[in-house]
């Protein structure tokens, strides 16, 4: 293994373009689980709240088991640990064919989410540790692109085949062996998982709470989006197939416009940025709530490509901000409060929703624009401390 200052720039494209290619299987299985779990606990009969028991199970899995993965992934190193994570989750997928009942699938549910938050949590570190800051916003751009398209393509794979029998398995099986794959290409290249000492699980939220608002708050309206997108379609008037496409504009514009974000990242002030992207998603649901029916799909577009900017320019400040060797746990604190917001996100819209109809989806994803944009634009920026 190679120290990441003696890499060639053909070594450091290899590794980055290695670890791009892995999330995207891992955002692949992510997205053909979600929806076979629903869907096949539906078929089974189970309750509404015993489905949201089963989606669940990933994050908390993730939440409960992240702060102690930073030092097995060190132990481990990124390789074995990625390795590991993706046979974990393969076992699961499998192990949910085996044993067709609703507690086996909600246990299984959870070892898939500990899997999985493996090679999440490496692959973050590795990303941020290899790239160079000179391209750094275009870098993780593309990884975040990247993970998205392929949590994006797991719906419409599952569509393809079917929930029933071996099929949606395997398929996930086989994304992870995809995801894989790439590893063993690179295995010599992949930058070490290190460990500061003095570093504590959320000096992350400290340090840079730009950063840290910004896992949050991406996290929350991505998860209000993903889940209620479509419900708020319904609510405006859109067929359910129109409402369903409102949601697919939006995961589109969110991956296509990373490409843009990515390059200005790298010319301006990403903490600039941030404010920019959260105001801009403010100013995009003030529009569909004064002008409902108006360039709707055009603006969920563009209300894509806004949210999902928050986690690429919060993961790229991260990554700007701290040594190799303290990436590893600010990036466990980024991602759990990720999850945090993406637990929070659905109820809180849910329950504004309830009371105010479809504007109570517009004011939790506007409401969260703003106070990115006033969290970036009131703190300080951090100098820089990266390699």
């Amino acid at each position: 293994m190679k120290t990441i200052e003696r890499l060639s720039d053909s070594q450091r494209r290899h590794s980055l373009a290695a670890v791009i290619l892995h999330m995207m299987g891992v955002g692949l299985t992510l997205g053909l689980a979600f929806p076979l779990t629903s869907l096949t606990l539906q078929g089974w009969g189970a309750s509404e709240w015993v489905i949201g028991v089963a989606g669940a199970m990933s994050p908390l899995a993730v939440l409960l088991l992240m702060p102690v993965l930073p030092r097995l992934a060190s132990r481990l190193g990124a390789i074995r640990a990625m390795l590991i994570g993706c046979a974990l989750a393969a076992s699961a997928l499998l192990a949910m064919y085996w044993l067709p009942s609703v507690p086996a699938w909600i246990a299984a549910r959870f070892v898939l989410g500990a899997g999985l938050a493996l090679p999440w949590l490496v692959g973050d570190v590795w990303i941020n540790t290899v790239a160079e800051e000179r391209s750094r916003g275009k870098v993780i751009a593309a990884y975040a692109a990247s993970f998205f398209a392929g949590f994006a393509a797991g719906p419409l794979l599952l569509d393809w085949i079917g929930i029933g029998g071996l099929a949606p398995h395997l398929a996930g099986v086989a994304a992870l062996a995809l995801a894989v794959l790439p590893l063993a290409w690179v295995r010599h290249l992949a930058p070490a998982i290190e460990l500061d000492a003095a570093s504590g699980l959320f000096a992350a939220v400290k340090a840079v709470p730009v950063a840290a608002t910004g896992a949050f708050l991406s996290g929350f309206t991505e998860g209000v989006a993903f889940t209620l997108a479509p419900v708020w379609g319904l609510e405006i008037g859109y067929s359910p197939a129109l409402a369903l496409r409102l949601l697919s504009v939006f995961i589109v514009g969110g991956i296509v416009l990373q490409v843009l974000s990515g390059a200005v990242a790298d010319k301006w002030d990403r903490q600039r940025l941030l404010v920019v992207a959260g105001a801009g998603l403010t100013l995009i649901c003030i529009w569909l709530y004064l002008a409902p029916g108006v360039a709707d799909f055009t603006l969920s577009f563009a209300a894509g490509g806004l949210v999902l900017a928050l986690y690429s320019l919060s993961l790229t400040l991260l990554g700007q901000s701290f040594r190799p060797s303290q990436l590893a746990m600010a990036s466990a604190a980024f991602l759990i409060l990720y999850q945090l917001g993406s637990m929070a996100g659905p109820v809180l819209a849910g329950l504004l929703m309830e009371e105010l109809g479809a504007s109570g989806y517009l004011l939790a994803l506007g409401l969260a624009g703003a106070l990115m944009a006033a969290v970036a634009a009131v703190n300080k920026p951090r100098l820089q401390q990266a390699a």
